[in-house]
């Protein structure tokens, strides 16, 4: 077992099909117990279930639930989508959030988390809120600077702090504090959603505002995406890519912390996801998604979908790559 992390293990109970041949995610997930077994084709999930961030900022909580959630989902998609993929699907479990503050909480996720990409793996970080996003810069700044990240969200989140503690809101600020990656990228701002002031902050150090209103003028959000993500791996870039459920629309993902009117559709965030798994990113997470707030498990299902679709894209980028 893994230090301060806890073994998610209702993988064991989706194991059984209903047909024999009839195999779904749950049977194709390892329980991850050591980092010398992994190899740079597989993929480790990894959920930070808590919700202080959030509850720091003002927020709605109910984001704890989130891993278990989505993972439930997960667990059930059919593995017809995969069959290409020739890694090993892990599952380091969740880390121990019970009775502890957030700076705690932090430190082993940037642990964990380094030592799976220090071993050349990918990952996939269950939120939680987006402040789960600087440790997880911190971790892949620390192996390189040659890192391209990107946040698809309506904020900013270069919030100031909140009596000195850091929030959901307030990650990227925290991340351009700490090290600067190679290239920032703010994906999808929506204008009446970020401040003025936040835009300076960003554009001050360096990161690149992309509007929501501007790449629908655009055309097709996961071929722009993708071309950005194509340029840094031109330029030998890591790439991470934090997917805020807010980006969402909230007709299609109800449950998250702070719903939005307008946004990416369902389809549209699936695309972006499997994009960034066919340019070979090395991290994506998936934050802000609250049960207590979803209708019919829209949010979770979703996020679940991306995913499975996410390990697609990784699987053809895998096969094709030269």
């Amino acid at each position: 077992m893994i230090e301060n992390i806890i073994p998610y293990d209702e993988w064991s109970s989706m194991k059984a099909p209903i047909e024999p041949n009839d195999q779904r995610f749950a049977s194709r997930i390892k329980v991850l117990e050591s980092f010398d077994c992994l190899q740079p084709s597989d993929i480790v999930l990894m959920g930070i279930p808590q919700d202080i961030g959030i509850a720091r900022n003002g927020g709605r909580p109910g984001a704890s639930l989130a891993p278990f959630k989505i993972r439930e989902f997960l667990g059930k998609l059919s593995v017809f989508g995969i069959l290409d993929y020739d890694g090993e699907i892990y599952d380091a479990g969740n880390i121990d959030c019970e009775g502890r503050d957030l700076e705690d909480i932090r430190n082993d996720h940037y642990d964990v988390l380094h030592r799976i990409l220090h071993m050349g793996a990918r990952a996939i970080i269950l939120g939680g809120g987006h402040d789960i996003a600087f440790p997880s810069c911190k971790a892949v700044l620390d192996i390189t600077q040659k890192t391209g990240i990107i946040n698809i969200d309506p904020h900013l989140d270069v919030r100031v702090y909140g009596e000195g503690k850091s929030h959901s809101g307030s990650p990227f600020r925290e991340m351009f504090e700490y090290k600067q990656p190679q290239e920032f990228v703010e994906f999808g701002t929506q204008t009446f959603a970020a401040s003025l002031h936040h835009r300076d902050f960003v554009n001050s150090h360096g990161g690149k505002i992309i509007p929501y209103k501007h790449i629908r003028t655009i055309g097709n959000p996961g071929e722009h995406l993708q071309e950005i993500l194509k340029s840094m791996h031109a330029a030998a870039l890591k790439s991470y890519v934090s997917f805020d459920m807010d980006a969402v629309c909230s007709a299609f993902a109800p449950g998250v912390s702070a719903p939005a009117s307008i946004g990416f559709t369902s389809d549209e965030i699936i695309d972006m996801a499997y994009r960034a798994g066919a340019e070979g990113c090395s991290l994506i997470d998936i934050v802000e998604v609250n049960p207590l707030l979803d209708i019919d498990d829209r949010t979770s299902r979703l996020a679940a979908l991306m995913i499975a679709t996410f390990i697609s894209g990784l699987a053809d980028h895998l096969r094709f790559k030269p």
